[in-house]
Protein backbone atom coordinates (compact mmCIF):
# COMPACT_ATOMS: atom_id res chain seq x y z
CA UNK A 1 0.00 0.00 0.00
CA UNK A 2 1.25 3.87 -0.78
CA UNK A 3 -0.13 6.85 -0.23
CA UNK A 4 2.20 8.53 -3.00
CA UNK A 5 5.18 7.63 -5.56
CA UNK A 6 7.20 10.46 -7.50
CA UNK A 7 8.85 10.48 -10.58
CA UNK A 8 6.36 7.86 -12.49
CA UNK A 9 7.48 6.90 -15.61
CA UNK A 10 5.63 8.79 -18.36
CA UNK A 11 4.90 5.85 -20.62
CA UNK A 12 3.38 4.08 -17.53
CA UNK A 13 0.90 7.47 -16.47
CA UNK A 14 -1.62 6.48 -19.16
CA UNK A 15 -2.04 2.80 -17.57
CA UNK A 16 -2.03 4.04 -14.07
CA UNK A 17 -4.69 6.31 -14.54
CA UNK A 18 -6.95 3.56 -15.49
CA UNK A 19 -6.78 1.89 -12.13
CA UNK A 20 -9.38 2.80 -10.35
CA UNK A 21 -9.37 5.34 -6.79
CA UNK A 22 -5.50 6.63 -8.09
CA UNK A 23 -5.06 9.60 -9.09
CA UNK A 24 -2.26 11.33 -11.07
CA UNK A 25 -0.85 14.45 -10.20
CA UNK A 26 1.24 16.42 -12.15
CA UNK A 27 3.30 19.11 -10.13
CA UNK A 28 6.44 21.36 -11.50
CA UNK A 29 9.87 20.64 -10.64
CA UNK A 30 12.92 21.94 -10.98
CA UNK A 31 14.77 18.58 -12.21
CA UNK A 32 16.23 18.38 -15.38
CA UNK A 33 16.69 15.14 -18.21
CA UNK A 34 20.23 16.30 -19.52
CA UNK A 35 23.04 14.89 -22.35
CA UNK A 36 26.16 16.28 -21.11
CA UNK A 37 29.08 17.53 -22.75
CA UNK A 38 32.12 17.93 -21.67
CA UNK A 39 33.26 21.56 -22.94
CA UNK A 40 36.95 20.99 -22.24
CA UNK A 41 37.52 17.97 -24.12
CA UNK A 42 37.69 17.15 -27.94
CA UNK A 43 35.81 16.98 -29.67
CA UNK A 44 33.38 19.18 -27.30
CA UNK A 45 35.83 21.86 -26.52
CA UNK A 46 34.62 23.31 -30.35
CA UNK A 47 32.25 25.64 -29.79
CA UNK A 48 30.59 25.20 -33.33
CA UNK A 49 30.52 21.28 -32.80
CA UNK A 50 28.34 22.04 -29.82
CA UNK A 51 26.04 24.56 -31.54
CA UNK A 52 25.72 22.43 -34.26
CA UNK A 53 24.73 19.50 -31.64
CA UNK A 54 21.99 21.85 -29.77
CA UNK A 55 20.60 22.70 -32.71
CA UNK A 56 20.60 19.74 -34.19
CA UNK A 57 18.05 17.72 -31.53
CA UNK A 58 14.93 18.12 -31.52
CA UNK A 59 13.52 19.04 -28.05
CA UNK A 60 9.95 19.66 -28.70
CA UNK A 61 9.63 15.63 -30.03
CA UNK A 62 11.68 14.28 -26.90
CA UNK A 63 8.64 15.99 -24.66
CA UNK A 64 6.17 14.64 -26.73
CA UNK A 65 7.55 11.04 -27.25
CA UNK A 66 9.61 10.43 -24.27
CA UNK A 67 8.01 12.09 -21.51
CA UNK A 68 4.35 12.37 -23.51
CA UNK A 69 4.11 16.25 -22.45
CA UNK A 70 5.10 15.62 -18.86
CA UNK A 71 7.55 18.10 -19.41
CA UNK A 72 8.66 21.64 -20.65
CA UNK A 73 11.51 22.11 -23.45
CA UNK A 74 15.07 22.90 -21.58
CA UNK A 75 17.71 25.82 -23.15
CA UNK A 76 20.90 24.11 -22.29
CA UNK A 77 21.73 25.76 -18.98
CA UNK A 78 20.79 24.37 -15.88
CA UNK A 79 18.00 26.41 -14.69
CA UNK A 80 14.49 25.76 -15.81
CA UNK A 81 11.41 28.03 -16.08
CA UNK A 82 10.06 26.70 -12.59
CA UNK A 83 12.70 28.02 -10.31
CA UNK A 84 12.79 31.79 -9.28
CA UNK A 85 15.53 33.54 -11.08
CA UNK A 86 14.94 31.66 -14.59
CA UNK A 87 15.94 34.04 -17.44
CA UNK A 88 13.11 35.22 -19.51
CA UNK A 89 15.02 37.11 -21.64
CA UNK A 90 17.15 34.01 -23.68
CA UNK A 91 15.37 32.95 -26.42
CA UNK A 92 14.75 28.80 -27.20
CA UNK A 93 16.99 27.28 -29.13
CA UNK A 94 14.74 25.25 -31.87
CA UNK A 95 15.27 22.19 -33.90
CA UNK A 96 17.08 23.74 -36.98
CA UNK A 97 18.80 21.07 -39.17
CA UNK A 98 20.37 23.87 -41.65
CA UNK A 99 21.80 25.49 -39.04
CA UNK A 100 23.11 23.19 -37.21
CA UNK A 101 24.54 21.21 -40.50
CA UNK A 102 26.75 25.34 -41.09
CA UNK A 103 27.99 24.88 -37.91
CA UNK A 104 28.86 21.20 -38.00
CA UNK A 105 30.82 21.93 -41.17
CA UNK A 106 32.49 25.00 -39.76
CA UNK A 107 33.82 22.47 -36.80
CA UNK A 108 35.56 20.59 -39.54
CA UNK A 109 34.65 17.37 -37.29
CA UNK A 110 34.03 14.08 -39.48
CA UNK A 111 33.14 10.62 -38.20
CA UNK A 112 30.66 9.60 -35.39
CA UNK A 113 29.85 11.18 -32.02
CA UNK A 114 29.89 8.82 -29.11
CA UNK A 115 26.83 9.42 -26.82
CA UNK A 116 26.37 7.16 -23.82
CA UNK A 117 23.21 6.48 -21.99
CA UNK A 118 21.74 3.96 -19.81
CA UNK A 119 18.34 3.18 -18.50
CA UNK A 120 19.17 4.57 -15.38
CA UNK A 121 20.38 7.92 -16.55
CA UNK A 122 16.90 8.86 -16.53
CA UNK A 123 12.90 7.74 -17.03
CA UNK A 124 13.42 7.12 -21.81
CA UNK A 125 17.35 7.82 -21.79
CA UNK A 126 17.64 5.12 -24.32
CA UNK A 127 14.98 5.96 -26.68
CA UNK A 128 15.57 9.86 -26.06
CA UNK A 129 19.23 9.43 -27.56
CA UNK A 130 17.71 7.52 -30.39
CA UNK A 131 15.46 10.52 -31.08
CA UNK A 132 19.08 12.66 -30.78
CA UNK A 133 20.42 10.45 -33.45
CA UNK A 134 17.79 10.81 -35.70
CA UNK A 135 16.99 14.29 -36.03
CA UNK A 136 21.15 14.89 -35.72
CA UNK A 137 20.85 12.89 -38.96
CA UNK A 138 18.98 15.52 -40.74
CA UNK A 139 21.67 18.10 -40.48
CA UNK A 140 24.38 15.11 -41.42
CA UNK A 141 25.76 14.55 -37.48
CA UNK A 142 26.08 10.61 -36.97
CA UNK A 143 25.86 9.98 -33.33
CA UNK A 144 26.58 6.58 -32.28
CA UNK A 145 24.04 5.31 -29.49
CA UNK A 146 25.73 3.07 -26.93
CA UNK A 147 24.14 1.77 -24.50
CA UNK A 148 25.89 0.81 -21.26
CA UNK A 149 24.70 -1.28 -18.39
CA UNK A 150 22.82 0.35 -15.59
CA UNK A 151 24.89 -1.38 -12.90
CA UNK A 152 28.39 0.82 -13.16
CA UNK A 153 26.91 3.64 -15.11
CA UNK A 154 26.81 5.91 -12.37
CA UNK A 155 30.42 5.06 -11.67
CA UNK A 156 32.27 4.67 -15.26
CA UNK A 157 30.24 6.36 -17.85
CA UNK A 158 28.71 9.76 -16.30
CA UNK A 159 31.06 12.19 -15.31
CA UNK A 160 33.80 10.10 -16.46
CA UNK A 161 32.82 10.27 -20.13
CA UNK A 162 32.68 13.19 -22.68
CA UNK A 163 29.27 12.72 -23.66
CA UNK A 164 26.57 11.33 -21.47
CA UNK A 165 22.88 11.03 -20.43
CA UNK A 166 22.13 12.16 -16.66
CA UNK A 167 19.42 13.72 -14.92
CA UNK A 168 19.55 16.38 -12.36
CA UNK A 169 17.13 16.83 -9.35
CA UNK A 170 16.25 19.53 -7.75
CA UNK A 171 18.44 22.08 -5.49
CA UNK A 172 17.56 23.88 -2.85
CA UNK A 173 19.19 26.87 -4.25
CA UNK A 174 19.70 27.86 -8.18
CA UNK A 175 23.08 28.56 -7.06
CA UNK A 176 23.54 25.03 -6.07
CA UNK A 177 22.51 23.68 -9.27
CA UNK A 178 24.65 25.74 -11.17
CA UNK A 179 27.65 24.86 -9.08
CA UNK A 180 26.74 21.26 -10.18
CA UNK A 181 26.64 21.76 -13.60
CA UNK A 182 29.49 24.14 -14.06
CA UNK A 183 32.37 22.72 -11.57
Amino acid sequence: QVHMINRVEPKVVDLIKRVPNLKIETVTASGQYVFNMFCDTAPFDNNDLRMALKLAVDRQEMVDKILRGYGTVGNDFPINASQPLFPEGIEQRTFDPDKAKFHYQKSSHSGPILLRTSDVAFPGSVDAAQLFQQSANKAGITIEVKREPGDGYWSDVWNKQPFSASNWGPRATQGMMYSTAYR
